[in-house]
């Protein structure tokens, strides 16, 4: 299962790439927005994990972005940050498949993040 890190800080994205590859997963790690887009398209990802600080707009304009493109609104997204007006944004979206999480988040969390939108997404899904 290919899961995508969007994530500026280098070393935070090479600790969590470290980390899931434990659990079998193929992980992709992108460092700029930009890039997202092109390789969501040649990789189908089974989920995308965003940073806030992501992109200038801290992440925001790339969740609408995803959720507006037909290529990649199907596509579950964990996005983490620590801004609570920005994570209150995230939340109020309607964006059908979109976890919010704020930091710090513990990898076995994330994990459960994962699963719960690859193994158990039926439950999850806003009717």
């Amino acid at each position: 299962m290919r899961i995508f890190i969007c994530e500026h800080d280098n070393g935070r994205a090479r600790s969590m790439q470290a980390i899931l590859s434990d659990y079998s997963y193929k992980v992709v790690t992108i460092e700029k927005n930009t890039d997202l887009f092109k390789r969501v398209n040649q990789q189908k990802p089974a989920v995308i994990i965003i940073n806030e600080g992501f992109t200038d707009a801290a992440g925001i304009d790339t969740l609408n972005r995803l959720k507006n493109d037909p290529a990649t609104r199907d596509i579950p997204v964990i996005f983490i940050g620590r801004n609570e007006k920005i994570l209150h944004y995230a939340q109020s979206s309607d964006h059908n498949k979109l976890e919010v999480v704020g930091e710090p988040v513990k990898i076995k969390n994330l994990r459960h993040y994962i699963d719960r939108w690859t193994t158990l997404k039926s439950i999850y899904l806003k009717h």
